[in-house]
């Protein structure tokens, strides 16, 4: 080993390290550096946006308020107007017409009536046939004929053959002369409900004429 460090042409210095090599050591222990306030350190926060960005977001997006319960139910609630008043439903009940009597069927047959109060007197210088008109059949039925004087208690047209004629009052088998009409024809009499009299007629005619 010493042979070795004789041949290099210098000799190998052991020990201490020189000044020169201290140099940078010593300056930084002796070297004063500045030193930095704690405030003037930078903060990790994010950087704050521009004045120019906030009022671009500031625009977009609207405050929101705290608005009172009572403001927001009168916004949602539409403004209230009149208070509309229930009308009950009107159902119309069809009228059910009421069955005629025998003597308003003898009526309807009866077409443009005149009544002659008092009753007026005609002559029937032939002989002419008394009618009955059956209101439970709609059929004419011959009482029998008269002759000389009749009372007519009202004019009319008889409407199903539409010719004149003269209403006369017949109480059952006592006037004119016929006392003993056809029983067939006292039985329908009795079944309109006519016991006593009916209303009869004859049909007005040249041979019909007033007194």
């Amino acid at each position: 080993m010493v042979l070795i460090l004789a041949g290099c042409g210098r000799p190998l210095q052991l020990g201490t390290p020189n000044q020169t090599q201290l140099q940078p050591t010593h300056l930084l222990s002796d070297t004063t550096l500045p030193t930095i306030p704690a405030t003037s350190v930078p903060s990790m926060a994010p950087p704050a946006p521009a004045t120019s960005e906030l009022d671009a977001t500031a625009l977009v997006e609207p405050t929101l308020e705290a608005t009172p319960p009572a403001t927001l139910e009168a916004e949602s609630t539409p403004a209230a107007g009149p208070t509309a008043t229930l009308m009950p439903a009107v159902i119309v009940i069809p009228l059910t017409q009421l069955p005629e009597t025998n003597q308003e069927r003898w009526r309807a047959q009866q077409q443009d009536r005149k009544v002659n109060d008092p009753a007026r007197i005609y002559i029937a210088k032939s002989p002419a046939t008394l009618w009955w008109y059956d209101p439970l059949t709609s059929q004419s039925v011959p009482i029998g004929t008269i002759s000389g004087e009749f009372p007519a208690q009202a004019e009319f047209t008889l409407r199903n053959v539409q010719q004149a004629a003269l209403e006369v009052p017949y109480r059952i088998n006592n006037d004119f002369g016929l006392t003993a009409i056809s029983e067939a024809v006292r039985e329908r009499m009795k079944a309109a409900g006519y016991t006593e009299s009916v209303e009869a007629y004859v049909l007005h005619t040249d041979a019909t004429q007033p007194k």
